[in-house]
């Protein structure tokens, strides 16, 4: 999960990301640690600012394919999404 370093996702994240996960998950996560990277740098690209927040609890999201996101994040007005997603995350169980 060190590729997470160069992200900007602090080792506390990490450490927590791996206590909040079963093992599959974070196999999952190191197996497609491209499609993660492509969903963080889309997520910073929407100025996302709770990254660290969905890494812990919502690991599943950086699984999806990019492309689902945005199409999922498109149907919305992005800006508006992403203040309510920066307020609370629990906004994605409506995306």
């Amino acid at each position: 999960m060190s590729f997470l370093l160069e992200y900007n996702i602090s080792d506390d994240t990490i450490k927590k990301i791996i206590e909040n996960h079963e093992e599959s998950m974070i196999f999952s996560v190191l197996c497609f640690k491209e499609n993660v990277l492509e969903v963080i740098r889309y997520l910073e690209s929407i100025h996302v600012e709770v990254l660290d927040e969905l890494l812990i609890n919502r690991l599943e999201l950086f699984l999806l394919p990019k492309r689902k996101i945005q199409e999922r994040f498109e149907k919305y007005n992005i800006q508006v999404l992403v203040e309510l997603i920066n307020e609370d995350i629990n906004v994605l169980n409506n995306v």
